[in-house]
């Protein structure tokens, strides 16, 4: 019993710190490969400061890391199936959505996965 408390504690924790939608967002966006903070400030439409301090968030958890080249860092998920799993848990929480439509739903799905299918060129990141 004690061990479903102490994992149960810690999917409480990680939940909690991804459950801000700048995150969900910002995890999405890592999903499609390593990039920098201003590809993903733009991309994101966040400014860089604020992007840093919820990537600082995710790098805490574990769930980003970090890799410098030269002059640049680029920033990639350690754990990309969170990305999925987060896509997948739209299903659970559609119908409690009231000021979306399903197929805002289903777009901002479609959107998602898209994006996974776009090539990086971490050329141009790094």
């Amino acid at each position: 019993m004690p061990s479903r408390k102490i994992v149960a504690n810690e999917l409480a924790t990680v939940l909690r710190q991804i459950s801000h939608p700048d995150r969900i967002r910002l995890i999405q966006k890592l999903r499609i490969g390593d990039q920098t903070v201003n590809e993903m400030a733009a991309a994101l439409d966040i400014t860089p400061t604020r992007l840093s301090q919820h990537l600082a968030v995710l790098r805490a958890l574990g769930l980003v890391e970090i890799e410098s080249f030269a002059q640049s860092r680029v920033y990639r998920l350690t754990q990309p199936q969170l990305a999925l799993w987060l896509i997948d848990g739209i299903d659970f929480i559609a119908h409690r959505i009231g000021k979306v439509s399903d197929s805002d739903v289903q777009r901002a799905k479609q959107l998602w996965e898209e994006d996974a299918l776009e090539p990086v060129d971490t050329a141009e990141a790094a």
